[in-house]
């Protein structure tokens, strides 16, 4: 039995990434000629190319753009214009023998911008709505933050050994500290005592006779 295991993601692309606009694909391999193997390959030909992203977005209609706003900023909303269309990747497909399946081609032009900011491909299901489509896409501001957070203020970045065991240890610990303190931030926040999006940490003062690590401090001798 086949089974197929189909990976969900969106994914930043270049302009000039060559994708099958929609409704169009590349051609079936040529016909068999009776003799020698028969041709498995995908084709393109002269006027029936894929087209770079680029090209596509200035190709779509007015009604195809949409503002869309995706979560709340320090100071006002974040919005832009987006537009979804369906294509089929193009890469390299001439090497294939299948079609590859469709995905869907995000694009952030905002209003004002003389050509598209960002583009993205994503293999969310063909039912998902553009809203549904930013909010994922716009996700990876958390998941850097929230490495940030990891690496400057929980210690994920302070690990000097070479083990896989030890490393392993320790970026369980680092996660399961961020991971609590997460959970008490959000618990502050739903009794109403933290902001909508950050929540400051109170951090413990230091000592009087705290000497940060690499002070020449560190080094002279104490009385």
């Amino acid at each position: 039995m086949r089974v197929n295991f189909s990976l969900l993601y969106a994914v930043g692309i270049r302009p000039g990434t060559t994708v099958w606009a929609p409704g169009a694909a590349p051609l079936p391999p040529k016909p068999w000629r009776g003799r020698g193997k028969p041709p498995t390959l995908l084709r393109r030909a002269p006027g029936h190319e894929p087209i770079a992203v680029k090209e596509l977005a200035t190709q779509l209609p007015v009604n195809a753009w949409q503002a869309v706003t995706w979560r709340e900023g320090s100071n006002a909303a974040l919005s832009s214009r987006f537009a979804a269309v369906r294509i089929r990747p193009a890469h390299r497909d001439y090497w294939r023998s299948t079609v590859r399946d469709e995905e869907w081609l995000l694009i952030e032009w905002p209003d004002g911008d003389t050509e598209p900011l960002k583009y993205f491909l994503s293999t969310a299901p063909g039912e998902a709505t553009l809203e549904q489509l930013v909010f994922v896409t716009k996700m990876r501001w958390r998941i850097e933050r929230d490495y940030q957070d990891l690496k400057q203020e929980f210690g994920l970045g302070h690990y000097e050994g070479r083990g896989w065991r030890g490393f392993h240890h320790h970026a369980t610990l680092s996660i399961a500290a961020y991971g609590f303190l997460m959970a008490q931030r959000l618990r502050m926040q739903s009794d109403g005592r933290g902001k909508k999006n950050f929540l400051e940490r109170a951090l413990p003062a230091l000592p009087p006779d705290y000497i940060p690590r690499g002070s020449p401090a560190r080094s002279a001798p104490r009385s």
